[in-house]
């Protein structure tokens, strides 16, 4: 049974499902085992699902690129967005910041054109491939 929970981590709220074990079930498909070495819950065995990642922002796409997209090159945290829809931008220009792994990544425009879509905002957590943003 699958159970819904917002947790909280260094102030930013996520929401996240967990899967709940019982004593002598098999895990269903998609269920998270433990790390060798990692003993779980001691009275049943049982090792704690992983959190799944939820989208927190509602404009963001699931959906494949499209032409004009640029995406994520991988995943992490949207700190700070350089541009607005309805502005020129050239190619190499900084279009946003990604922060992962403690690392600030400037994502940085691959053709010149005008910002027609921006689909994330700052603090939103982002996967690699993930449209951020189109440039036509």
């Amino acid at each position: 049974m699958t159970r819904l929970f917002k947790v909280t981590v260094n102030g930013r709220e996520y929401d996240v499902a967990v899967l709940e074990m019982t004593p002598g079930a098999a895990p269903t498909a998609g269920a998270t085992m433990a790390a060798p070495g990692f003993s779980g819950d001691a009275s049943t065995g049982a090792a704690p699902a992983a959190p799944v990642p939820v989208a927190t922002h509602a404009t963001a796409p699931s959906g494949a690129a499209t032409s004009g997209d640029e995406v994520a090159q991988l995943g992490g945290v949207v700190v700070q967005i350089d541009v607005r829809v309805g502005q020129t931008v050239t190619q190499g220009q900084s279009l946003l910041v990604l922060e992962a792994m403690k690392m600030k990544n400037h994502l940085l425009a691959s053709r010149a054109g005008q910002v027609t879509r921006v689909l994330v905002a700052a603090g939103d957590a982002v996967e690699a491939g993930q449209p951020l943003l189109t440039i036509q």
